[in-house]
């Protein structure tokens, strides 16, 4: 069973969010013409680059997830659907762990990275 985005955490990102398609091509040189382009595979991971604002109890909570529940981050979960309803399976990329910013009293940002798995 895999663990789910706990629910005292924001369940929607800041607006300056980033959802880039993977890139499933690889092309080849021709001897004249364009390259020859095909689908490197058909499962392919989008990246979802995001910020959260949190206070220190949910930094608390997010590291604890990460940590532990993630074993370090190494496994899937669910994190709600950001334009569409449900859920989406993801997991952080290894450089897209979170990463705290302190900008107020009380008031902390995380950055991370995620992979929409397919």
């Amino acid at each position: 069973m895999v663990d789910a985005w706990p629910t005292s955490l924001p369940q929607r990102v800041q607006l300056d969010s980033t959802e880039a398609m993977a890139d499933e091509l690889i092309e080849h040189p021709s001897d004249t013409g364009p390259p020859i382009t095909r689908l490197r595979s058909s499962a392919a991971a989008d990246t979802f680059g995001c910020q959260l604002v949190l206070t220190a109890a949910q930094r608390t909570t997010l590291k604890t997830f990460v940590r532990t529940t993630l074993k370090g981050g190494s496994l899937p979960f669910t994190f709600p659907a950001q334009h569409q309803a449900g859920t989406w399976l993801v997991r952080f990329t290894k450089a897209g762990l979170p990463q705290f910013s302190h900008f107020g009293p009380n008031a902390y940002r995380a950055t991370c990275t995620m992979l929409i798995m397919p």
